[in-house]
C-alpha cells in the first residue's frame, strides 16, 4: 500500500493525528498523571500566587501533598465491580480455555488482563483491545504451531498512541488504524543505545507495515518500512473498549473526567492551608522602622528574631509585634476542601465510603434513603460498566477464535452480573426457606430457586443447566399429589390404589369426608336385605 511512496508522503502520513484525539491528548495525560501521582505532578498542578515570590512558591510546591481521590474512586469501583461472580461457559473451546489461562505476554490470565482494561476505560475513557498471534509464516500445520510455540495474545493501546484511524461506512468496522509503539533499544548489552525510540505500526484487513524514523548519513530524517505481513483473520485485529457503551466512534467518557480535576483542586487548596499553617508557625515581625538598630550585627539579629523576615513602617513609635493570618481563612477552606471531597464520593455513588463530617474516619453517619440512593448510582454504574465489559470479553473471544481458524462464537460465552446486590449465597436460601414457610406460590419458590442454582453453580455445561431447568419446572411438587404417592409407596402390594383419597389439587376436602359414610350405609343396608331374602 505505501511501500512505493515518497519520502513526503510517508513523513506526512505519520505525523497525521485525528483531531478529536489531538484536541484531547493533554486532558488525557492529565487525567492519567493525576490517577499515578508522582512529586513531578506538583510541579505541573500547584498554582503559583499572582504576588508570590518564586523561592517562596517552590518551597511550598516543596511542601505540598495530596489524598490521591481520583485513585481510591478507582479502585474502590473496581473493588464493587469484580466482587460479583463472572461466568464463563464451560462449553467454550479449549483453545479459548487456554487463552483464558494465559491471555498477555506476560502469561496474566483473563482476571487479571479485563482488571487492567476496567482501570484504563475508567481513567481514559476509552482504549484499544487488540489480538494478536505469534504464529509466523512458516507454521502450516497444528503441528508446526506447537513447535514454534504459537499462541494468541491481547494487548491495550491507550488513546495517547492512536494517532488515526478508518471506518467502513457500511458495517461501521474498523478498516485501518495508525499506533505508536514506544520500545527501548537494549537488545545488544555492550552496543546498544538504551534509548526509548518510537515506532509507528499501520494495520490493515490485509497486511501490517511497521514505520521506523531513521536519520542518514547526511543527518536527514527518513521513513523506513523496517516490517510486514499479512492478517491472517481478514479484518482488524482491534476493537474499542469503553467504560461506559456509547455511540462515539472515536472517543468515551471517563470515570474520572471531573473527578481529576476536583482532586486537583484539593491538592491546591491544602497546599493553602499549609501556607497558612506555616505563616501561623512562623509569624512576620512587623516593627518601627525607627527601632531598628544600626550596624550589621544588630541589624541581623533582629532579621533572626523576625524569623528571616521583617516588616518595617514609619512610626515615631509604636511596639513591635508579629503578623499572622486571621485562622478563619483556615476555617474556610477546610470547609471547601471537605464539600469537594463529598462531592467527588457522590459523583460516583460512594459517599458511604466517607463521613459527612471530615474525611479521615471511614465511618459512614448518612440516613438510610441518602443510602438508597447512592447505592441505586452506584449499582447503576457498575452494571453498565459490566455490560461494557462483557461485550469486551465477548469481542476477545470472537478474535481469539478467528485467529485459530475458527468460527466466531454464535452465542455470548461469558457473562457478567445484570445487578450487583448485597445477598449472597446464604441470603439465597434464606428467602428461599421463608417462601416455603408461608407456602408462597409454586412459581415463586421456582423463580427463587433459579436464583440459588444461578449462584451455586455458575458457568456449569449447558446440558446439565437444561437439566437442572426441566426439573424445576415439576418442583416444588403438589402437596396432595406427593402425599398420594407416599400412600401408594406403602400401601401393601395387594391392597391396590387408595379409592377415596381426594384428587390431585381438590379444593373440598369435607365432601371427600361425608360421602364415605354414607357410601358405608348403604352397603350396610344392602348386606341386610340380601340375608333376609336368604332365609
Amino acid at each position: 500500500m505505501l511501500s512505493g511512496a515518497s519520502q513526503k508522503v510517508l513523513q506526512e502520513f505519520l505525523k497525521r493525528r485525528h483531531p478529536e484525539y489531538d484536541e484531547k491528548i493533554k486532558h488525557w495525560n492529565f487525567l492519567e498523571a493525576t490517577y499515578e501521582g508522582s512529586r513531578a505532578w506538583f510541579k505541573a498542578n500547584i498554582f503559583k500566587y499572582l504576588k508570590e515570590g518564586r523561592k517562596e512558591f517552590n518551597d511550598r510546591v516543596a511542601r505540598a501533598y495530596r489524598f490521591n481521590h481520583t485513585r481510591e474512586i478507582v479502585e474502590l469501583v473496581q473493588k464493587y465491580l469484580f466482587k460479583g461472580k463472572i461466568i464463563r461457559s464451560e462449553d467454550a473451546p479449549e483453545f479459548l480455555k487456554d487463552f483464558w489461562k494465559r491471555c498477555t505476554r506476560s502469561n496474566l490470565n483473563i482476571d487479571q488482563f479485563v482488571r487492567l482494561v476496567s482501570g484504563a476505560t475508567s481513567q481514559l475513557g476509552r482504549v484499544a483491545v487488540f489480538v494478536d498471534s505469534t504464529k509466523t509464516d512458516a507454521a502450516v500445520s497444528l503441528a508446526d504451531e506447537k513447535a514454534q510455540g504459537a499462541r494468541v495474545y491481547a494487548y491495550i493501546v491507550k488513546p495517547q498512541n492512536i494517532l488515526d484511524m478508518g471506518f467502513h461506512d457500511d458495517d461501521g468496522e474498523l478498516l485501518w488504524i495508525l499506533v505508536a509503539e514506544t520500545y527501548r533499544d537494549d537488545k545488544n548489552p555492550i552496543t546498544a543505545t538504551g534509548k526509548v525510540k518510537v515506532r509507528y505500526r499501520l494495520w490493515t484487513r490485509e497486511e501490517w507495515m511497521l514505520f521506523e524514523v531513521r536519520e542518514d548519513r547526511r543527518g536527514t530524517a527518513r521513513v523506513e518500512i523496517t516490517g510486514t505481513g499479512p492478517v491472517a483473520i481478514g479484518r482488524v485485529p482491534c476493537f474499542f473498549s469503553d467504560h461506559l457503551l456509547g455511540e462515539n466512534l472515536y472517543t468515551a467518557a471517563g470515570l474520572i473526567d471531573e473527578i481529576a480535576y476536583l482532586d486537583r483542586a484539593t491538592a491546591n487548596y491544602l497546599s493553602n492551608l499549609d501556607a497558612i499553617i506555616q505563616d501561623q508557625t512562623f509569624s512576620q515581625l512587623a516593627m518601627p522602622a525607627q527601632s531598628v538598630l544600626p550596624g550589621e550585627k544588630d541589624y541581623d539579629a533582629l532579621i533572626e528574631a523576625g524569623t528571616k523576615r521583617t516588616f518595617l513602617y514609619d512610626s515615631e513609635g509604636g511596639a513591635p509585634e508579629y503578623l499572622s493570618p486571621d485562622p478563619k481563612q483556615a476555617q474556610l477552606i477546610m470547609e471547601v476542601i471537605n464539600k469537594v471531597i463529598a462531592e467527588i464520593y457522590h459523583t460516583a455513588g460512594a459517599a458511604g465510603e466517607r463521613t459527612k463530617q471530615d474525611n479521615s474516619v471511614g465511618i459512614d453517619n448518612s440516613s438510610g434513603v441518602a443510602k438508597a440512593y447512592d447505592f441505586d448510582k452506584l449499582n447503576s454504574l457498575l452494571t453498565s460498566k459490566a455490560q461494557s465489559l462483557q461485550q469486551t470479553e465477548n469481542k476477545i473471544a470472537e478474535l481469539v477464535a478467528l485467529w485459530n481458524g475458527a468460527e466466531a462464537p454464535k452465542e455470548d460465552l461469558v457473562a457478567y452480573p445484570e445487578t450487583f446486590d448485597v445477598r449472597s449465597l446464604f441470603d439465597e436460601f434464606t428467602v428461599a426457606e421463608r417462601l416455603a414457610l408461608i407456602d408462597a406460590p409454586r412459581g415463586i419458590r421456582s423463580e427463587q430457586m433459579r436464583q440459588v442454582m444461578d449462584k451455586l453453580f455458575p458457568g456449569i455445561k449447558a446440558a446439565v443447566r437444561e437439566k437442572l431447568e426441566k426439573e424445576l419446572e415439576d418442583w416444588p411438587a403438589d402437596p396432595i399429589e406427593q402425599a398420594r404417592k407416599m400412600m401408594e409407596a406403602t400401601s401393601p402390594p395387594d391392597a391396590g390404589p387408595p379409592t377415596n383419597f381426594p384428587a390431585s389439587g381438590s379444593k373440598s376436602k369435607s365432601t371427600e369426608k361425608t360421602k364415605a359414610p354414607k357410601e358405608k350405609r348403604q352397603g350396610q343396608v344392602t348386606d341386610k336385605t340380601q340375608k333376609k331374602t336368604a332365609a
